[in-house]
């Protein structure tokens, strides 16, 4: 009978995609052998030509549920096939070439076997299947086998090792397979580092019951640490604040069931699918009026409407949701403007200040990772709002035409992701924090260690931002000059542009296209700060058309954190309305920075971001921020209070390629002043804003609009844009990346393909 040789790549490692071919094999009478290589999966078969169409066909178009084909090629070969059908060893043959596997929430099986009292993993909290549990967190190496994870020390015991044989069970081929006889070991200490011996099947028991105790208790979970609590118990919740120093941004809450989510939250079609989504995001939802389960809201999320919901994401969290019977806060476990924590050394020694008891476990985590985050706005517009567990280091499929290969793009400093770019493939990793502190750039460093030694990269090209003082520029300049590579810098604002239009596959497009790009900062071509862009693409350039009016950037960074400064930089021509704010400043501050708006040697910005902020000062919301972008979540907020949504706007004028706010902020200011409603005030602004990129479209008369930056983070008003715009212009948005600074790596991935490789840095000596 003829040979064959199939190669499959894409996502087929740690999918169950071996087991899968074997039992399709056999149940076709088919001879062979099947393995996994650093670039897919191959397998060497005989048989009938028609057989063997059918099995290759069967492969490609329904593959294993996790599972995602890239390529795939079939070809006549030479070789001898034994009899039967069996999974080889690995091979370390060629280069990599596939997607990385994610980690898989636990699937629909494993969550049945840990609540049937007659199944040998009842209440075991590391169950796992080829379906789901930890992959992109525990591998080491490639290819995909237990050796190259963190499980390789554990042996399976001789019912796992039958179940990892038999090629019918669920297990078969599973390489996170543990049961009870030869378990994952936890260990339980308390905040002085002492260990709290119980045997392995009473930690749930007695973690639980620290929890109705009103105990804060870290659990590591499949990416990192999270602190856990009672939802419902406002004097744990308050303490739990006071002692992470987090006076007000929102917590997440873990909800052992969708009916749980539910008594809580108004959850939509959509947003239900997205709890239910093998990543187990976060999933921002309404807040009911009367939340059933007695959660703390106001101190869960102070003055917003919407709560983050996760769904359990392991059979540990399941099983402690599940014997609590309440809503738990799940945070995750981190000092203070540092990564999450995820080495058992360092949850003992940072989280005892916050924890009252930390739970570890013997399998470590290689890649750290926060849960993803996102929402949907009431039109039905995804907005991911952070991209991590669950959702990286794959991009796929690939937007980029003429995708730059041996790329490393380095991202923004704050909301920190880098993009590899290799053959033609594109990774995008998780989110890595904001890059001031020395924690973040060591995790930074340790994540782009870890894809580049998996997939075995060493870039020839490395991109930046352009802003001369990032830490996050300096490391690729450092990195430039160690390898010997080329060296380009890209603007902040212009890689947002070219990741929106990359992602929605316009980038190649020969009619125009308006980039509307609102964020809080970046540096721009001029040396001011930019944030407030108005781009046109058209006949492959990327031209500033319009921008935000100026106004005076004070004391730096320290401007974001503090909306105050804003106000007082807007309300600078204002005087009357500065009695709004002064009332925010000590004597000694109100005329230390009016003096700073008099200096003539001011840095300006047209930061949309920071006229959000300002205003929502104005407006009496907050004059310093306690989290990033508290003050844009509180004004949306307050907009979405507004029962009586009027059509009237505040006018925001295009003219000779500005868009002037101090006209906007007159009109606001005046409604203030005739003690018109805030959440009115609020509404009418972000229905301005709406209504300026209408008019901003109509001017340049280009009907494609694509959309980035962190302002688009807010659902109210991408939902006024598609109102307004839906049927008369073509709108794009992100898809797979947030449109915050996250998406910069893939920004600068894209404009160097379109833009770059012919007028390259000179490379540094």
């Amino acid at each position: 009978m003829p040979a064959f040789h199939i190669h499959i790549t894409g996502l087929v490692q740690g999918v169950g995609f071996r087991p899968y071919v074997h039992k399709l094999a056999s149940k076709l009478q088919i001879d062979g052998y099947v393995n996994n290589g650093l670039d897919g999966v191959h397998i060497y078969c005989a048989g009938h030509e028609d057989t063997i169409d059918c099995f290759y066909q069967t492969l490609i178009k329904q593959p294993p549920p996790q599972a995602l084909i890239t390529a795939y090629s079939i070809d006549l070969i030479a070789i001898k096939i034994a009899k039967g059908f069996f999974i080889q060893k690995s091979e370390r043959t060629n280069s990599v070439q596939m997607l990385v596997t994610p980690d898989i929430c636990l699937c629909e099986d494993c969550r049945r076997e840990i609540k049937n009292p007659s199944n040998k993993r009842y209440q075991y909290p590391f169950t796992t299947c080829v379906n789901c549990g930890p992959r992109y967190s525990i591998i080491k190496d490639l290819p995909y086998d237990r050796e190259n994870t963190t499980m390789q020390e554990l042996q399976q015991c001789e019912s796992c090792n039958t179940e990892y044989k038999n090629t019918a069970a669920i297990r078969y081929h599973s390489q996170t397979n543990s049961c009870p006889n030869c378990c994952i070991e936890m260990h339980l200490f308390d905040k002085s580092g002492n260990e709290i011996a119980y045997n392995q099947s009473d930690y749930i028991v007695n973690i639980v019951a620290l929890l109705f105790e009103g105990k804060i208790v870290a659990i590591k979970g499949v990416g990192g640490y999270l602190l856990l609590c009672d939802a419902t118990n406002d004097k744990t919740i308050k303490l739990l604040r006071e002692r992470k120093f987090r006076p007000s941004k929102p917590f997440a809450i873990l909800y052992a069931d969708i009916e749980m989510v539910c008594a809580d939250l108004s959850v939509t079609a959509l947003e239900l699918t997205h709890l239910k989504d093998k990543a187990a995001p976060i999933v921002l939802c309404a807040l009911k009026t009367y939340p059933e389960n007695g959660i703390c809201s106001d101190r869960i999320a102070p003055d917003l409407n919407t709560i983050g919901a996760m769904l359990p994401s392991s059979a540990l969290l399941q099983l402690i949701a599940d014997k609590f019977g309440k809503p738990l806060i799940a945070t995750s476990a981190n000092i203070s403007g540092s990564p999450i924590i995820y080495k058992d050394a360092d949850a003992l020694q940072w989280l005892s200040s916050i924890a009252d008891y930390i739970l570890t476990y013997d399998r470590e985590i290689v890649a750290p990772q926060d849960d993803s985050v996102l929402q949907v706005s009431n039109r039905g517009q995804k907005i991911i709002l952070r991209r991590s567990r669950g959702l990286a280091p794959n991009y796929y499929p690939v937007p980029i035409a003429g995708l730059p290969t041996n790329t490393l793009a380095m991202g923004a400093e704050l909301k920190g992701s880098f993009a590899i770019a290799k053959d033609n493939m594109l990774f995008i990793s998780q989110f890595l924090g904001d890059q001031g502190s020395v924690e973040s750039q060591d995790s930074y460093d340790a994540a782009l260690a870890h894809v580049s030694r998996l997939l075995d990269f060493e870039p020839a090209h490395i991109l930046a931002d352009k802003h001369p003082k990032y830490l996050i520029t300096e490391k690729g300049i450092s990195l430039s000059k160690k390898l010997t590579t080329s060296f380009t810098s890209i603007q902040h604002h212009e890689a947002h542009f070219a990741a929106v239009m990359a992602e929605n596959k316009i980038l190649d497009l020969k009619e125009p296209i308006l980039g509307i790009i609102w964020d809080g900062a970046g540096y721009g071509s001029d040396e001011q700060i930019w944030g407030g862009e108005v781009f046109v693409y058209d006949q492959g350039e990327i031209k500033r058309g319009a921008h935000l009016k100026y106004f005076p950037q004070l004391l730096g960074d320290k401007m974001s954190k503090e909306p105050r400064l804003s106000a007082l930089s807007i309300l600078e021509n204002f005087p009357l309305a500065q009695n709004l704010i002064q009332k925010h400043f000590s004597e000694t501050e109100w005329k230390y920075y009016k003096q700073l708006l008099q200096q003539s040697n001011k840095i300006y910005t047209s930061s949309m971001g920071r006229l959000i902020d300002a205003v929502a000062c104005i407006l009496g919301l907050i004059p310093v921020c306690s989290y990033e972008g508290e003050s844009a979540m509180l004004l949306e907020a307050l907009a979405k209070k507004c029962k009586s949504r009027t059509y009237d706007y505040y006018h925001l004028p295009l003219n000779e390629g500005v868009l002037d706010w101090s006209v906007l902020i007159n009109e606001l200011i005046h409604d203030w002043f005739q003690k018109e409603p805030n959440e009115v005030i609020a509404w009418k602004f972000f229905y301005s804003l709406a209504k300026a990129i209408v008019r901003t479209s109509n001017h340049f008369f280009i009907d494609k609009i694509a959309f980035s930056g962190g302002v688009f983070q807010n659902a109210l008003l991408v939902d006024l844009i598609i109102e307004m715009l839906q049927h008369k212009r073509q709108l794009y948005f992100h898809i797979q990346l947030s449109p915050n600074d996250e998406c910069i790596s893939m920004g600068q991935m894209a404009w160097f393909s379109k833009f770059g490789e012919p007028i390259l840095n000179k490379q540094f000596n």
